[in-house]
């Protein structure tokens, strides 16, 4: 069997419909862009260097997406062997790319005093994002019927995805768990805001043109007018994506006494490898440890 055909095989067994939309598509990409070499080869004649070789066309990508290319392949090859296409995995003599752990990054106070000096629409919104560090989809997905403002709690039971038919709400989220999450009154507050102010009912957050579910391009791009609008006033105000309100949120949480596995419940991360990532020192942080350095009595 030539490569070309098991990796259709094996896209329509193990992906196509298994995974996220989005992921699949990144999946072909990979695939197509960088493993091409290895089309018109029989499985059973791929050797490690012609894979080693193919490895090479990731260099351009970051750190993640290189990562993200070894381990497609070496199961593209693991299920060939388990299905008796070929009998070694190639990929099993090749090294991985190393993890290259970049800081977490996050607003400051500051940045989020100037970010959120607005009393707008789209500023309820992503400062209810600051403070329940939902993801995007998560977010995108609220409905009131998922609110208990007398209890305080946010039940996260859904999510926004993209689909090869636009984006839907699915009933679970990204980690297949629900979770309740307690809200800081700060977050309250918001929510009074956003229910007497924006949307009193159904979805917190439509469109103002359709009416319907804002879409997860739409808040990129609601995001970004928002944020032209407070550089114009702040100019020193840095660019940080939306996705790091939710950095912002399990930072702060940290810093505030949280351990490691409440964040992780808080955050809905299934292995506590990736909360680990939060798990980093400030400039304050690393001065005031120097300065109380002792050595001896």
């Amino acid at each position: 069997m030539l490569f070309r055909e098991w990796w259709d095989y094996f896209f329509r067994g193990y992906i196509d419909g298994l995974i996220t939309y989005d992921k699949s598509v990144d999946y072909k990409y990979i695939i197509e862009k960088c493993f091409y070499p290895l089309f018109d080869k029989e499985l059973s004649s791929i050797k490690p260097i012609d894979v080693q070789l193919c490895m090479k066309n990731t260099l351009g990508y970051c750190n993640t997406r290189q990562r993200d290319a070894y381990f497609l392949i070496k199961r593209v090859f693991r299920e060939a062997v388990s299905n008796d296409f070929c009998s070694k995995n190639p990929v099993d003599c090749i090294r991985c790319p190393k993890r290259i752990t970049k800081e977490v990054r996050f607003f400051d106070p500051l940045d989020l005093e100037h970010l959120f000096d607005d009393d707008s629409r789209l500023c309820r919104m992503f400062k209810l994002d600051l403070w329940t560090g939902l993801r995007r989809g998560e977010l995108l997905a609220l409905h009131w019927d998922n609110i208990d403002l007398n209890r305080c709690v946010i039940h996260v039971c859904q999510t926004l995805v993209h689909t090869e038919h636009g984006d839907q709400i699915v009933k679970t989220t990204k980690s297949r768990h629900d979770r309740i999450i307690p809200l800081h009154d700060n977050a309250v507050e918001i929510l009074h805001a956003i229910r007497s102010r924006d949307s009193p009912d159904g979805f917190l957050f439509r469109s103002m043109g359709t009416g319907k579910v804002l879409g997860l391009r739409g808040y990129n791009r609601a995001y970004i007018r928002f944020y032209s609008k407070q550089k114009a006033k702040y100019p020193d105000l840095p660019y940080l994506s939306p996705h790091k309100l939710r950095h912002t949120y399990a930072t702060y949480l940290l810093w505030s006494g949280a351990d490691i596995e409440t964040l992780r419940a808080l955050l809905g991360h299934v292995d506590i490898a990736t909360t680990q990532r939060y798990v980093h020192s400030n400039m304050i942080q690393m001065t005031n440890a120097v300065n109380n350095l002792k050595f001896g009595g």
